[in-house]
């Protein structure tokens, strides 16, 4: 049987087992301290510190399931049992198991990504940043008859589904809390193999061993344990918003659309990351693959899952974790290939993402929505390291940027990558290497992100749902990364939690006003559904008007698109040109025909920047091949 919500899936109400003492304090006095507060699952304890000359009473490392260790490993999370005594949450978390990347030891732009806490499989904690000002209330079950609740912004953090920890000093949510009238919130959740590793096929369907997607379940058990939690924090908890960044924006719009999840929030902020992005998702078989593959680097033996598919499990949950860790990066596969993503298990994600957004129904959501400037510049250079200079500036000739198209697309056919080219060309500038390096990373960051974006926005939009749309264009006057890199995939997330009015960073006053903006807009969205007062524009996103809010420090209003041209021509053009999905080519047959083979090979290779009759013909060839194929 398909399991269609959280508390059939996860075995709530709560188990009424007794978790091992956590502290001996005497329980009988809470109700005098301001810092305990009664949830469903035991008393809790935080700590109050002052931010902004304001107070702000913060709950680290509440745990919300058990420790996924032993027997537990790969399986769904399990609610924690309820304690007794009060717990002191007053210290971050365990960071789940990942890897650190290390490409530039010491480097602080790449060290501020890193694990800052123990890494350990026991690691499903969340946290919660209340300001002074809402009142916390021992009693759950007890009725606010005043209008004090406030919304709940509840952070799903990003890392390609592999790496991340909501223990981040960028993620602290202090000011955030101290700055606006609304309650933060994050959780843990397992990553990389830990949290995805997926063999379905080998069990029956009411088995618990193999099923997937176990980070998706962890963040669904959290926010569910936070709904039902929100009162004694002061909050409503029919106003739970989600908002999370690159893999934590593809999280939030899996939880808007799941059967499982679909109606516990009906608000999403989603930051440089949707669903429908090509890293976000998973098939079945490939994440089969990946798994056989894992089994046979850690020594377990995949060739017999089929006649002892429990001996395998029980060898796996054997290996040693930091084994695990490693091993299984041996199957990442190019420039955001990574290993692990929510995989179409039928269950939580029932069918292909796209399929799912053109059936859904979505009146009753609201999105904040939008992308960043350069989103492809850092994924460039941790991919193709031997071509880039993190500190620039980078030239990029001709034949390194045809290499580089070559591998990131050497899946597709012959006249996709061909059209990419076409697309990505400027013809009067083919040897300039600057203009090539500008357009490698326009084609990695419209691909993988933008333009992603900007179809989830318009098919939500066609189905109901309210959409508002940002564009980030703020370089920040003391970013670490060459400058060619731009306004990077995730340089907005220092805004959205108020890093800039830490007086101890360095950053100008002009940065400082953009983010009490964004945390204004973002807490606004929470409360109301729309992130500006009615007397400022920021029209909804549709695909007939598609208008977006300017993020930046130096100027604000409205733009159109973003990207509009690029973004048709991965959205509208190049699936013209593609097989259906599903239909495979035969292994024989061509992959584009002759004639445009040549055209493009002659584009290609005219680097003299001077237009002829034939380059200015080339499109519409294409065009006519695009006719001839269909």
């Amino acid at each position: 049987m398909v399991l269609t919500t959280v508390g059939q899936a996860l075995g709530i109400p709560w188990s009424i087992n007794s978790l091992s003492l956590i502290n001996t304090t005497a329980s009988r006095d809470y109700h005098t301290d301001p810092l305990i507060v009664e949830t469903t699952t035991g008393l809790v304890k935080g700590f109050s510190k002052t931010i902004l000359g304001r107070e702000v009473h913060v709950f680290l490392g509440i745990p919300f399931a058990k420790p996924p260790v032993g027997s537990l490993r790969f399986r769904r999370p399990l609610p924690i049992d309820p304690w007794h005594g009060v717990y002191e949450a007053n210290r971050l978390p365990n960071s789940c198991f990942q890897e650190r990347y290390e490409y530039f030891p010491g480097f602080e732009g790449e060290e501020m990504w890193n694990p800052n806490t123990n890494i350990s499989e026991d690691c499903l904690y969340l946290n919660v940043w209340v300001p002074q000002k809402v009142r916390l209330r021992h009693g759950g079950l007890q009725e606010d008859t005043g209008n004090s609740k406030k919304p709940m912004l509840v952070w799903i953090y990003g890392g390609g589904f592999m790496s991340g920890t909501s223990t981040l000093d960028v993620y602290d949510a202090d000011i955030v809390a101290a700055n606006s009238d609304v309650i933060v919130a994050s959780m843990q959740y397992r990553v990389g193999a830990f949290g995805f590793f997926y063999l379905a096929p080998y069990f029956d369907s009411d088995s618990e061993e193999g099923q997937g997607n176990m980070g998706l379940w962890d963040q669904a058990l959290a926010i569910r344990w936070l709904k039902d939690n929100a009162k004694v924090f002061g909050g409503d908890p029919d106003l739970l918003t989600l908002f999370g960044e690159s893999a934590g924006g593809g999280s939030v719009s899996l939880h808007l659309m799941s059967p499982v999840t679909r109606g516990v929030v009906k608000r999403g902020i989603l930051q440089s990351g949707t669903l429908n992005a090509p890293w976000s998702y998973m098939e079945a078989e490939k994440a089969v693959e990946i798994a056989k593959t894992l089994i046979d680097d850690c020594g377990c033996n995949s060739s017999i899952l089929a006649e002892q598919a429990d001996s395998v499990m029980e060898c796996m949950r054997d290996i040693d974790a930091k084994q695990i860790s490693v091993q299984q990066w041996n199957s990442y596969w190019g420039i955001l290939g990574f290993p692990s993503a929510p995989t179409i298990d039928g269950v939580f994600l029932p069918e292909h993402p796209v399929d799912m957004l053109k059936r859904g129904d979505f009146p009753d959501t609201e999105l904040l929505i939008g992308s960043n400037q350069d989103e492809g510049t850092y994924f460039l250079l941790y991919d193709f390291i031997d071509y880039f200079e993190k500190d620039g500036p980078s030239y990029l000739d001709r034949e390194k940027f045809l290499e580089i198209l070559d591998n990131i697309f050497k899946n597709v056919t012959r006249i996709e990558r061909d059209a990419i080219i076409f697309q990505y060309t400027d013809w009067d500038q083919v040897n300039d290497g600057l203009v090539n390096q500008r357009m490698i990373s326009d084609i990695v960051g419209d691909y993988y992100f933008i333009c992603p974006t900007n179809y989830f926005a318009q098919l939500m939009a066609d189905r109901g749902t309210k959409v508002y749309y940002y564009f980030f264009s703020q370089r920040t006057s003391t970013n670490v990364w060459g400058e060619w890199m731009g306004v990077m995939h995730g340089d907005e997330i220092e805004y959205v939690f108020g890093n800039p009015l830490n007086m101890s960073i360095q950053f100008n006053n002009k940065e400082r006003n953009l983010s009490k903006i964004m945390m204004e807009a973002f807490s606004r969205f929470a409360l109301t559904g729309k992130p500006v007062p009615d007397e400022v524009e920021w029209p909804l996103y549709t695909r007939e008007e598609a208008q977006y809010y300017i993020f930046n420090a130096e100027k604000t209003g409205i733009g159109r698109g973003p990207r509009s041209t690029a973004c048709q021509f991965w959205n509208d053009f190049l699936p013209k040109i593609q097989q259906p999905r599903n239909q495979k080519r035969p292994s024989n047959s061509p992959t584009c025909p002759t004639q445009a083979a040549e055209i493009m090979a002659d584009l290609s290779s005219s680097c003299n920047g001077q237009h002829n009759t034939r380059h200015l013909l080339a499109a519409a060839m294409i065009s006519l091949v695009v006719a001839t194929i269909q």
